[in-house]
């Protein structure tokens, strides 16, 4: 029993543990334990400040036990590192006594309870607090300690660390790195270098940006007041560095125009210090970081709400890593573009594309529709002067997406052929809502439709019969993608999530005009076969040519707060996968370079699982997958700037049970293989020289 006690506190404390370290990390937008601990270290260069902010992070996780918050909320240290920042900036001002120790206290919990509260506030508009609750609190606190005119004398701390450094560095080289250490309260050369080789280390997109962010405020500030010297050694400058790295690298996916928008940011931010400064000094306290917060809180309520495409909805522990993440839903999902499934069964050929001769045109242009031709190219039998003559007459017509029915129509007749209804232009209509937008399909059977207004539906379901209402020359599914619920609104562009043109595999794209096109369902065996159920666990050998180097143990995993499902090794690394609508496929990876487990994402980063023994399809991947250590370093940070060169496209040939994959890296063409197991998993994958072999 002492056993089961024990671990169960180390339970209850982990969250509270991991809040404190991470806390430090999330003031520099990162999420490290590793980096947490080591600006925890490097905040004793001023040992006052480093306690008074460890202090105000002891209040706060005292104040949220007392209220019996979940400690799974705190382990982030999202709610925490405002009440750090608070109290290292006591610990600045004061020096830590019982006197100054309730100040912290206090301080900590209202901040505490403000961040909660405007996080709360502004999530309804998914935008971040940032530091604002900080700033907040902090000039709250510097304002209300005038009048504590005992606090004042007894505790006010001199600073013997902001001390002349005896180390000959230029004013400009000298002052970046002050500025990076004010950050975290520590105006110092020797705490702003170790800051800056930690955002060095962890994200060379962060570094350019810090200092590209400091250097052009400072010119930006020394071009409107006339001293580069005066900018330089601004003791608000920081701001410029927090503007930059938000926009440039963690809040926005790193790019072009992501940088133009930062280097906006920051003359923006020079505006704002400035006035903020004239202010706040009638007042005797500092800025803080109150231009930071304006300054981007503004710039990504506007870029959110215009859908910026750049908008980084998916923040990983790195710009690097984000960037990666972005491109390959970019490129392998286009999820810049909405994607519906196609709205039937077996093959079918593009009657009207978008843009087409006919009808779609104008605000109606993105549409498609289908018919069913055979071998002759005939969309009928016989003379074609029935409608039962032709192929797609009453073909059941499947729901192209998961959503909601908005509207349903089907009592107007099927027009003869060689008849159209002008009146009725859409004839019997169905109208979806998934995801935001509206899904149409047109020109449905007489009472066919199997739904109505206020169903769910599943992708797939069937919804109703291939019919020849309203402005309909003959048989066929008209599918579009509209922008509201309104019969008639104004299309918008889409692409199929999946279809087969021939042997070839087609993902998110469009069918061209007069192509032939089959949906398909997943093989009942393949997808039976690659089928992981949590605690499931698997082991290969490891092999680099004909020589063994080791054992590769996999266990399967579930991602406690997104649901998500990983393979996890022994040291952790996870690699994340999906699998639905007829397709296996890897989306991200997280842990060393060097694990054979990144390997397996490169070896088969999709698997179709159509029946048919032949199959081909195309992917696209990151160098953050494909390359290790330097040139992954190297080839991400230029991907940031111009990503094409650096999109490697490669080919994989399903055979049976066996996929060959071919991926063009430069000059360098890849061979990678992969065999699915007759009973289940992965039997033996194959990346260039590196071979993993299931163990039995």
């Amino acid at each position: 029993m002492r056993g089961v006690t024990a671990v169960s506190a180390k339970e209850r404390l982990w969250p509270y543990l991991s809040s404190v370290v991470l806390s430090y990390a999330e003031v520099l937008f990162i999420e490290s334990k590793r980096v947490g601990l080591l600006l925890l270290a490097v905040s004793f260069v001023s040992p006052n400040v480093a306690l008074s902010g460890l202090a105000a992070v002891a209040f706060a996780l005292l104040f949220a036990a007392l209220i019996r918050m979940d400690p799974e909320y705190l382990e982030s240290g999202f709610y925490i590192y405002n009440p750090l920042l608070v109290g290292m900036s006591i610990g600045f001002l004061f020096k830590l006594t019982l006197m100054s120790l309730f100040l912290i206290a206090v301080a900590a919990v209202l901040t505490f309870l403000i961040t909660i509260v405007l996080h709360t506030l502004f999530s309804v508009y998914q935008v971040p607090i940032l530091s604002l609750p900080f700033a907040l609190v902090s000039s709250i606190v510097y304002l209300s300690a005038l009048n504590y005119s005992n606090l004042f004398v007894e505790t006010l701390y001199t600073h013997a660390f902001l001390e002349h450094t005896p180390i000959l560095l230029p004013v400009w080289a000298e002052s970046f790195f002050k500025s990076l250490g004010t950050i975290l309260f520590l105006p110092n050369l020797w705490a702003g270098v170790l800051l800056f080789l930690l955002i060095l280390f962890h994200s060379r997109i962060m570094a350019m940006l810090a200092i590209g962010g400091f250097y052009f405020g400072t010119f930006v500030h020394g071009q409107l007041g006339g001293s580069f010297l005066q900018s330089m050694l601004n003791p608000y400058a920081f701001n410029y560095i927090l503007v930059a790295v938000a926009l440039g690298a963690i809040f926005l996916i790193p790019g072009i125009r992501s940088y133009f928008i930062a280097l906006l940011g920051v003359g923006i931010a020079v505006l704002l210090v400035d006035a903020t400064a004239i202010f706040w000094t009638l007042y005797k306290i500092p800025v803080f970081t109150l231009p930071f917060n304006l300054t981007v809180i503004s710039f990504l309520f506007v870029l959110r709400l215009v859908r910026f495409r750049e908008f980084a909805y998916v923040i990983k522990k790195s710009p690097e890593n984000s960037l990666s993440y972005y491109l390959m839903s970019l490129f392998r999902f286009k999820s810049n573009e909405v994607a519906v499934f196609l709205p039937f069964s077996g093959r079918w050929s593009v009657y009207q594309a978008f843009d087409d001769v006919w009808t779609h045109q104008g605000k109606w242009r993105y549409a498609y529709d289908f018919v069913i031709r055979d071998e002759k190219g005939s969309t009928f039998m016989n003379e074609g002067y029935d409608l039962q003559d032709y192929y797609a007459y009453r073909k059941p017509v499947l729901s192209p997406v998961s959503g909601f029915v908005v509207e349903a129509m089907d009592t107007l007749p099927d027009n003869p052929v060689g008849e159209v209804d002008n009146l009725h232009n859409w004839g019997n209509y169905l109208i979806l809502s998934a995801g935001g937008v509206y899904v149409e399909i047109s020109h449905l059977a007489r009472h066919s439709i199997k739904v109505r207004k206020g169903d769910y539906v599943e992708a797939g379901q069937i919804v109703g019969l291939c019919g020849n209402s309203g402005y309909s020359p003959e048989p066929h599914i008209h599918i579009q993608v509209q922008e509201s619920p309104y019969l008639g609104s104004k299309t918008l562009p889409f692409n199929f999530v999946a279809y087969l043109a021939g042997s070839r595999v087609r993902f998110y794209e469009r069918p061209a005009k007069s192509e032939r096109v089959a949906a398909f369902n997943a093989d009942k065996s393949l997808d039976t076969r690659l089928s992981f159920v949590l605690e499931q666990k698997c082991e290969f050998e490891i092999f680099e040519g004909d020589r063994m180097t080791g054992t590769l143990r996999l266990t399967v995993g579930m991602d406690r707060f997104s649901g998500k499902f990983y393979f996890e090794d022994e040291k952790h690394n996870r690699l994340f996968f999906a699998k639905s609508y007829g397709i296996f496929y890897f989306y991200d990876y997280t842990g060393d370079d060097r694990s054979p487990l990144k390997k397996i994402f490169m070896a088969a980063p999709r698997i179709a699982l159509v029946g048919r023994e032949e199959a081909e399809w195309e992917d696209t991947l990151t160098p953050r997958i494909v390359h290790e250590g330097l040139r992954r370093s190297v080839t991400m940070f230029l991907a940031s700037f111009w990503n094409r060169p650096f999109l490697y496209r490669g080919t994989w040939h399903k055979s049976g049970d066996r996929i060959d994959g071919t991926i063009g890296i430069g000059r360098e063409s890849v061979k990678t293989s992969v065999t699915i197991d007759a009973h289940h998993g992965f039997e033996r994958i194959e990346v260039k020289n590196l071979i993993l072999r299931r163990k039995r």
